[in-house]
């Protein structure tokens, strides 16, 4: 029962920073989303985002040779 109150106290205790995640991942956004270059958005090529300095971050694969004769068919 101690360990049930003392559990219940730690809800309340200051908690820490959260930490940016600076790691890359992909993302398959359901609107369009602003690059951080500034580029526009190609219709082929993975987007990836991340979460730096309390916002998304996104960047999108470049369109490759492959990509583009791909999508013509």
């Amino acid at each position: 029962m101690t360990q049930d109150y003392l559990a219940f106290l730690g809800l309340f205790a200051p908690r820490a920073a959260a930490t940016d995640v600076t790691v890359w991942h992909k993302h398959n956004p359901l609107l369009p989303v602003r690059l951080t270059d500034g580029a526009k958005l190609n219709p082929s090529g993975q987007i990836w985002r991340r979460f730096h300095l309390g916002e998304w971050e996104y960047k999108q694969d470049p369109e490759t040779l492959d990509d583009y004769e791909a999508r013509q068919f």
